[in-house]
């Protein structure tokens, strides 16, 4: 399908509907808009969906809704007409109050992937905060009021550069990140193999922060060392392949999983500006270990807690896992 043309016809659709339904109370008092909403109620949500097939952002529709609704409820203002300009102006408001809660509060995510487990499991739904890291331009995600920076242990969202079709493999791996040209290599081969999925925007990933600026990091035997001193670690529960084990950074405490594979070894230096991060589900997981450092503009938010899980389309919602995210 061509989601790009769906996406344009159902736009088309609704702007000639708000047209319709414009006429219709400005000349016929109202006596065609159910009919026009009927015919065109459907289009805006095919036009959603096909936004969503193409991976571009959420936030742009909510600031297009916003525009358009109050361009709307001031048309109708300017013509007159009584009906049209209230129930614009309410939805105008309703749009402005979600627009400004998602760009500068708390947006959702779901949990596309196992990397983060056993913290948390596919089909979790997350509120993450917005303000933390700063207050950004909801349209091109640039920071206009920075609040704080990502410490160690954080759960975070972010878009790491092999996701964006614009990006390339020295903005992820910065001279100086890697101390050989084997290890360089070794990176260079598996960023080509992981950006051919590449999209205009990115895909949002969840990770945990692992190392700040500044910091020199080695992953040896399963186990990280940061600035020469080892993650602390308690084994809590060892069953075949799998190992689960509580693991400390900076005070904060969180679990992670281990499987009983060949251990990866490699070392990094994380520049300014950058961050070195890492699946909870260790083994399991592709992070800063395969596709390099993420930059720090490009962390968009904390993952504060879970307030839902929904695990497929035919589960029943459960808020059994509901609580803060450690």
């Amino acid at each position: 399908m061509n989601y790009y043309f769906l996406l344009y016809f159902s736009l088309l659709i609704s702007l000639l509907g708000i047209v319709g339904w414009l006429v219709s109370e400005a000349k016929y008092e109202g006596r065609h808009s159910k009919l026009i909403n009927r015919i065109t109620f459907v289009f805006p949500f095919f036009a959603i969906y096909a936004w969503f097939r193409l991976n571009l952002d959420f936030g742009v529709v909510l600031v297009f809704l916003t525009f358009g609704s109050l361009l709307i409820w001031l048309l109708a203002k300017y013509l007159a007409i009584p009906r049209a300009s209230k129930e614009s102006r309410s939805f105008f408001i309703i749009i402005l109050a979600i627009t400004i809660f998602r760009s500068f509060l708390y947006e959702p995510f779901q949990i596309p992937s196992s990397s983060m487990f056993p913290g948390l499991k596919i089909g979790d739904f997350l509120l993450v905060e917005k303000f933390t890291y700063g207050l950004r331009n909801p349209v091109n995600q640039k920071t206009f009021i920075p609040t704080g920076i990502p410490k160690r242990g954080d759960v975070v969202i972010f878009v790491p550069e092999h996701t964006k079709c614009s990006s390339d493999f020295d903005i992820a791996n910065p001279k100086g990140s890697y101390s050989s040209d084997r290890e360089k290599n070794q990176r260079m081969y598996y960023w080509s193999i992981l950006s051919e999925n590449c999209t205009s925007q990115g895909v949002k990933y969840i990770k945990r922060v692992i190392a700040e600026p500044g910091d020199e990091v080695i992953y040896r035997n399963k186990e990280f060392i940061i600035n020469g001193i080892k993650l602390d670690q308690k084994i809590l529960d060892k069953r075949g392949q799998e190992e689960l084990v509580e693991e400390i950074n900076e005070g904060k405490e969180y679990i992670v999983r281990k499987l009983s594979r060949k251990p990866e070894n490699g070392s990094w230096n994380v520049p300014e500006g950058y961050y070195f991060l890492a699946g909870d589900n260790r083994d399991n997981s592709l992070d800063s270990r395969r596709w390099g450092l993420v930059p720090q503009e490009e962390i968009t938010g904390k993952a504060s807690l879970i307030w839902m899980h929904w695990e497929c389309f035919s589960c029943l919602p459960s808020l059994s896992r509901n609580g803060l995210i450690k």
